[in-house]
């Protein structure tokens, strides 16, 4: 049968839910583009006969245009994002960003522009290998400790608060006397999975585990929202390879953090 698109209702969202959640770490940001982010995501899906075959999704609050891609077939994936672009005109002069499995960016470069490319492992822990790692000085973060946050931030490399600050998830973070200087927050909680992300450190606190702690609280505090967690890596940081090892967390794939711009 032919391919057709659909703007996510109600009415899809089993089906979609059901066809993300066969492999939900692969398709943990589509999962959370059609849960918890759905109110700021435009979604729409590739179909024939009634079978989702993919889905394409614009997170509208970001600083810069990020997409939410799998699909089964190029074709699907082409038709999606044509259909995005057609709900969302703006996107068509963008560079738009996006996070795949390697195998993913094949069916991506057949109806896009590739313009950069950087590898990074998708490092997954679930509860039975948590290796947990206390300091006294890490506590759960409070709406008050934002302007903190912002700040930690912009000071502590490039790994900058995911849009929303508190509001997707739990965050922790370490103190030396009243000043935050290591952190570790959400980027989105799905019922399925959950994603860590602005691990930041600052530079002058180094090599005291602190962003350990913090990444351990954390995912300890995730595991009463989903089964499953994990961060992304750039590939080639070693030392923090290491640090996330000895957390319990493992190397599940290799992705590709992509910029792209539509055909």
């Amino acid at each position: 049968m032919p391919l057709e698109t659909a703007d996510l209702d109600a009415g899809w969202q089993p089906e979609v839910l059901a066809y993300l959640r066969r492999s939900p770490y692969r398709n943990a940001l589509p999962l959370s583009s059609v849960t918890q982010l759905r109110p700021r995501c435009e979604v729409v899906l590739a179909h024939s006969g009634g079978a989702v075959q993919g889905v394409a999704a614009w997170y509208r609050d970001g600083a810069h245009p990020l997409l939410a891609l799998v699909a089964e077939l190029d074709e699907a994936l082409a038709l999606a994002l044509a259909a995005l672009a057609t709900r969302a005109p703006a996107l068509r002069a963008a560079e738009l960003s996006t996070t795949l499995p390697e195998q993913r960016v094949r069916r991506l470069a057949a109806c896009a522009e590739i313009v950069s490319l950087a590898a990074a492992y998708q490092m997954v822990v679930e509860p039975e290998t948590l290796r947990p790692a206390p300091q006294e000085q890490v506590r759960r973060l409070r709406p008050d400790d934002l302007p903190a946050m912002i700040e930690l931030s912009a000071r502590g490399g490039p790994a900058p608060l995911w849009p929303g600050g508190l509001s997707h998830g739990p965050a922790f973070g370490a103190f030396a006397g009243e000043q935050l200087v290591a952190m570790a927050a959400t980027h989105f909680a799905t019922p399925d999975v959950v994603e860590i992300g602005a691990v930041v450190l600052h530079p002058a606190h180094r090599h005291y585990g602190l962003a350990s702690a913090c990444i351990s609280a954390l995912a300890e505090a995730c595991f009463g929202l989903a089964p499953r967690v994990y961060l992304m890596l750039a590939a080639g940081n070693e030392a923090a390879f290491a640090a996330y090892r000895a957390l319990g967390f493992w190397p599940a794939e290799r992705f590709a953090l992509t910029t792209f711009r539509l055909g």
